[in-house]
């Protein structure tokens, strides 16, 4: 009888803190599921000012590009918020997260960077310069002294507010010509960094010159059509039309036009070059300019003899955290025999910064590589990776060069 007795009352205890339990989660669930939803409301108000609600649509939607990791409707018809990443050649694999707002119209109302891991960033306000803008991002420019970041941030933007016109949740931006063969400039001139505006004449509407030295772009028109010449700083030039064809044999007039304007503000790299080729081949004999039709950092290159043998030097103007100045020569074969910079990264100080690396041996780790066995190892500076970064960049363009030069693929 008293086991029994002790029996009921523990089931009591349990049946009472159980429903005590129970009415306590149906009291305060509601208000720990409003709670919730409210602060996942304010995180993404914060690009979308006074959102109701919102339903999250990702898997409903098609072909969503790898940066797109959500998309969120707000229910009230107000528009889209969508959650992107974005990677750069500086950020070690980490990415730049980025909320973006965009209302029904397929306009960008709010923008943040949420976090980031690189060292160099654009500047706070630079994500406001895309709020009013549609999918076509007219006017949007890169920031300067953070290019490969601000290129990254742009492209995953781009990448979401086309992946929304795509899934006809938007209507499309539309690019006039000027900007869509303005933004053609680093895939056909991949060499030229950060483009500076240049004065235009003639049929000339807009000059750009890169700022690495490397060339110079040009928007110009014939009749009603627009083209994009490109000039590099060998002289070699190539026209293009808006659907990205190579249309220089048909317009050679403005091919001409775009040379004789670059000629007179190029900067002259031979006569220094053939300095920098006979002290690093003493002996050297025979120096003569090369002009390639390559559109990479490769500013200047010639052919010379030593010794009865023919060799080829080439000068990269890549960019680093500074801009650098890197050289090559190459024999016949195609491999390397001497690498050299007049920069700061190669003077022992530098070097013994870190780890105390051995700059004669580093320079000597280029000899023998050819092409087909470079792998970029070579080229790494430990806690160095935008000057390691410029290195192998100078050193694929070089090699680019010469296949171009021998008629192979560039």
């Amino acid at each position: 009888m008293k086991l029994l007795k002790t029996f009921v009352i523990l089931v009591l205890i349990v049946a009472i803190f159980g429903g005590a339990m129970f009415a306590l989660n149906l009291y305060t669930g509601p208000i720990i599921a409003k709670n919730s939803a409210g602060a996942a409301n304010d995180r993404l108000n914060s690009v979308m000012a006074g959102g109701a609600a919102y339903e999250d649509i990702t898997a409903t939607l098609s072909d969503l590009p790898a940066t797109v990791t959500a998309v969120h409707k707000e229910t009230s018809g107000l528009g889209y918020v969508i959650e992107a990443t974005a990677t750069s050649d500086y950020t070690g694999g980490a990415p730049m997260d980025i909320l973006i707002g965009v209302d029904s119209t397929g306009v960008i109302c709010g923008i943040q960077l949420v976090s980031h891991s690189e060292s160099l960033i654009f500047g706070a306000d630079y994500p406001s310069t895309y709020i009013g803008k549609d999918s076509a991002l007219a006017g949007v420019e890169l920031y300067a002294g953070s290019t490969f970041s601000s290129t990254a941030f742009k492209d995953s933007v781009s990448a979401a507010l086309n992946a929304l016109a795509a899934n006809n949740l938007i209507a499309a931006g539309v690019k006039g010509d000027d900007q869509i063969l303005t933004e053609m400039i680093p895939t056909v001139a991949p060499g030229f960094t950060k483009l500076l505006e240049e004065t235009a004449s003639g049929n000339i509407q807009k000059a750009f010159q890169a700022e690495n030295g490397a060339g110079f772009a040009y928007i110009m028109t014939a009749g009603e059509k627009s083209y994009l010449a490109v000039v590099n700083a060998m002289g070699a030039c190539k026209v293009y039309d808006t659907e990205g064809n190579d249309v220089t044999a048909d317009n050679a007039a403005l091919a001409d036009e775009a040379k004789t304007d670059a000629a007179a503000k190029q900067a002259a790299y031979l006569d220094p070059f053939k300095s920098k080729i006979e002290k690093m081949m003493e002996g050297a004999a025979d120096i003569t300019p090369i002009t390639l039709d390559t559109f990479n950092s490769v500013v200047s290159a010639a052919s010379f003899t030593f010794e009865g043998a023919t060799y080829y030097a080439f000068y990269s103007r890549s960019v680093g955290f500074h801009q650098m100045d890197i050289y090559f020569i190459i024999d016949a074969n195609g491999a390397i025999t001497k690498m050299d910079a007049k920069q700061f990264i190669f003077e022992e100080e530098y070097f013994m910064a870190f780890g105390g690396m051995d700059v004669t041996a580093y320079k000597d780790g280029f000899v023998g590589i050819t092409g087909d066995t470079f792998t970029g190892e070579e080229v790494i500076i430990a806690t160095a990776t935008m000057t390691s970064n410029a290195v192998k960049q100078a050193t694929e363009d070089t090699f680019d060069a010469f296949n171009a030069l021998k008629g192979g693929a560039q």
